[in-house]
């Protein structure tokens, strides 16, 4: 029998040996598994000079690459029939799962361009590590409610019972259902019948539903879209209008991390596509002052400059020249990465993304070729690309980010501000014309903020001694190995329980509490991170 099979298989490869004259680069190829008690004697009968290769001795994986697709055919029957050979297949490519079934998606360049569908091959945004639901606020002109793409990720004031008259949650904000109308001072931030799409069209570049068959993309599958409306009906106060928006935002981040999550929203970012031409800083304090606000709360606003091709520093504009750590004014290129007309700063101006030909949502009224969906162009198209990236590093970022989050937010924005800049594609049409000679690459901020997070979690598992050990209640210890900047120290069960409040320390010294006799996690709590060690309190324990 065995005789028999080297025989055919012998005639099989001389066949192959004299067909193989060709490029190992060329196709159609066949992966073929044979038995591993016949890998030696299988090679052993393959000609030399022939185009087999091993990828896999010891489980008998071998490809072998045809020059013609009838060929391979011929190729595939012959081994088939062949004993010893287990399995024979095409060696096909393999399309990554996370490249989204919207039928739209491939109108949509910008997203390739600044390497969204990498990043999706691990997350998709919506809800972070600890669970919690991830939002960007859209101070704008409203949001079309029952966008097909849109009505998924809407955001909801879930503690709001809608259009009862009554401020449920006590924000000060009655029937804030839907976000809040700062122009009016109103709950009115939806519209389904206006001749205005442009909060629309910004709500659908940061997070139309991604993978339902349906349109587009946005760069977050899911997120949260609160709409804020800026602009009154009557058509002025419009700074004003802006302003009470972004007193919102703050608020209702304030009153998520006052609640621990309970109320409120979990705000990440906020994009702002409107502006003030020619207008300085003076002459808008207010205004300015608010974005420091939201940063302390660790927010982070992607800003659209202008569209006209100036130099923001001496034209002016507001929000572009507004002095703040927690903006990131953002002009525009095209999909060849060339500059397109935005304005432009070394200065004033952080980066770039792609704002021309941005394929995204329109009013769901909109009678296109595609149906409600349609490409627009502008700095105002560009921005939110920036904010969406920073929420979908949210919906991946390490647990030591969040402990940083509660403890320090401000330092949280910084750092997610952070990552986006210093990962930029530097193009040379940008040099001169913002602060890093780049453009958005969502895919490398990921790879940065990644490093960050393995150097923090390496410092958080270092060694650390406590001493006495065991201790006596009451008594004063000493940890050794603690991270700097400690915020506070609590101590709990074995079981996560916490059994103490913070403790008294100073330095390295540390009050332990009353508390009966077993073992204990000392846990303290740092800007960087949390560490804990064991620690066994005794009444017996001199």
């Amino acid at each position: 029998m065995i005789g028999l099979y080297r025989q055919k298989l012998y005639l099989f490869l001389y066949f192959l040996a004299g067909i193989f004259g060709f490029s190992l680069a060329q196709s159609p190829r066949m992966l073929i598994k044979i038995e591993p008690v016949m890998t030696e004697s299988f090679k052993a009968q393959f000609p030399a000079g022939t185009s087999l290769r091993c990828l896999d001795a010891a489980f008998g994986l071998y490809q072998i690459q045809a020059p013609s697709e009838r060929i391979a055919q011929e190729l595939f029957r012959t081994i088939s029939a062949i004993q010893g050979v287990q399995f024979v297949q095409k060696a096909r490519s393999v399309k990554r799962r996370k490249v989204p079934n919207d039928p739209l998606f491939t109108a949509q360049n910008y997203l390739n361009t600044i390497h969204a569908p990498q990043f999706w091959d691990r997350c998709t945004g919506g809800i972070n590590r600890r669970g919690d639901t991830l939002v960007v606020a859209l101070i704008d002109d409203g949001m079309d409610t029952v966008h097909p793409d849109l009505k998924p990720n809407m955001w909801f004031n879930r503690n709001e019972i809608p259009w009862n008259s009554v401020d449920d949650d006590a924000n000060g904000y009655i029937d804030d259902y839907r976000g809040w109308n700062g122009g009016d001072s109103n709950n009115r931030t939806f519209t389904t019948q206006s001749l205005y799409a442009h909060g629309t069209e910004v709500a659908g570049i940061v997070g139309a539903a991604g993978n339902n068959a349906k349109g587009i993309s946005g760069i977050n599958w899911q997120v949260k879209l609160m709409p804020l409306l800026c602009y009154p009906l009557n058509g002025v106060d419009g700074n004003l209008g802006v302003i009470r928006s972004m007193l919102y935002v703050l608020r209702m981040k304030q009153l998520y991390m006052k609640s621990n999550g309970e109320k409120g929203a979990c705000i990440m970012a906020v994009n702002m596509s409107v502006g003030i031409d020619g207008a300085f800083p003076d002459e808008e304090p207010i205004w300015c002052s608010m974005y420091d606000s939201l940063g302390n709360a660790g927010i982070i606003s992607s800003i659209a400059t202008i569209n006209s091709n100036a130099d923001v520093g001496v034209a002016g504009d507001i929000p572009s020249l507004c002095p703040s750590d927690f903006t990131i004014v953002v002009n525009s290129t095209d999909a060849n990465d060339n500059r397109v007309s935005s304005g432009y700063s070394a200065e004033h101006v952080d980066m770039a993304a792609p704002g021309q030909g941005v394929y995204t949502t329109q009013l769901n009224t909109y009678n296109g070729p595609n149906g409600p969906y349609a490409a627009v162009s502008g700095t105002s198209f560009a921005a939110p690309q920036v904010g969406a990236a920073a929420a979908l590093l949210c919906a991946e970022v390490c647990d030591s980010f969040w402990t940083l989050h509660k403890n320090r937010p401000d330092s949280a924005a910084r750092l997610l501000k952070h990552w986006i800049l210093q990962s930029v594609d530097v193009i040379p049409a940008l040099s001169g014309k913002c602060v890093t000679g780049g453009r958005l690459n969502i895919e490398k901020a990921r790879t940065g903020m990644n490093v960050w997070c393995t150097a923090v979690n390496q410092n958080l598992k270092r060694k650390s001694v406590v001493y006495p050990n065991p201790a006596l209640p009451g008594q004063v210890i000493v940890w050794d190995g603690l991270m700097p900047a400690l915020k506070s120290v609590t101590i709990h069960s074995m079981d996560g329980r916490q059994v103490a409040g913070e403790l008294s320390f100073a330095g390295n010294k540390i009050l332990l509490p009353d508390v009966s006799t077993g073992f204990y996690l000392l846990q303290g709590n740092s800007v960087n991170g949390v560490v804990r060690t064991r620690i066994f309190i005794s009444e017996m324990s001199k």
